[in-house]
């Protein structure tokens, strides 16, 4: 089913319901970016490290068919008082290059052991075919994790910071629907969905569920949709069990 939203000021249909700072390199000529269907799936793998770099990793991947394979250097270093690992920056180099056209650095990431390769991943973030990067922030003690997203830059020939993606806790990319959907947990009786859709490469909030539940257990749900710009009440009603 279409739906229409307005966001800023001018139409956008859907449908359906992440600073780096570059060190070297410039910017190549590069086709149309992909949309939609079309959005990119390239191979992501990460290397395990030895005794010797226990707190870096080695990680490649292809973010689209028209640029070399991409290797990704995650150096980071043990915090020996609490076991947790820190990531200190990220060095990108083009297959067969050894010096990096790209260091990303610092990196707001610290996670335990538990979490290989700092949650370290090479996904589409925002559905025009080039693959982007993640890490997780840190582990909370709820359901709200957070990342640090970096968007790839067709005109910039490098990935760059995108803080109103950082914003969105534990988000779901949906490439068909052109959405990003977030689950969040505010208290142990509070909880809400919010989905996002794109405007330019600014993530923009349109939809938000929430579902309050009272000392009696019962549950009342309130839908919220984005209009005029602005993000309004649009109805209540029970709370439904997930699909």
């Amino acid at each position: 089913m279409r739906r229409s939203y307005f966001i800023g000021g001018s139409l956008a249909l859907f449908f359906g319901l992440s600073c780096a700072t570059g060190i070297g390199g410039s910017a190549r000529a590069e086709p149309a970016p992909l949309v939609g269907d079309e959005t990119f799936e390239g191979v992501f793998s990460c290397a395990a490290p030895d005794a010797a770099t226990s707190d870096s990793f080695h990680c490649r991947s292809d973010i689209n068919p028209s640029l070399a394979r991409f290797d990704f250097f995650l150096v980071g270093h043990a915090d020996k008082a609490t076991g947790i690992r820190v990531l200190d920056r990220i060095e990108v180099t083009r297959s067969g290059e050894t010096v990096p056209f790209q260091t990303i650095s610092p990196v707001n990431s610290s996670v335990p052991d538990s979490v290989a390769n700092y949650g370290f991943e090479a996904i589409d973030l925002n559905f025009d075919g080039y693959l982007d990067l993640r890490v997780i922030s840190f582990l909370p003690a709820g359901p709200n994790v957070p990342y640090e997203n970096w968007l790839w830059s067709v005109a910039r020939g490098r990935f760059v910071a995108n803080p109103a993606l950082d914003k969105i806790t534990s988000p779901q990319f949906d490439a068909d629907a052109q959405e990003i959907t977030s689950h969040w947990r505010s208290s142990a009786a509070a909880y809400g969905t919010d989905v996002y859709a794109y405007d330019g490469n600014t993530p923009v909030l349109i939809h938000r569920e929430t579902d309050t539940y009272d000392a009696a257990g019962s549950c009342r749900r309130v839908y919220y949709d984005q209009i005029d710009d602005e993000l309004r009440k649009n109805g209540t009603g029970p709370c439904t069990a997930a699909e």
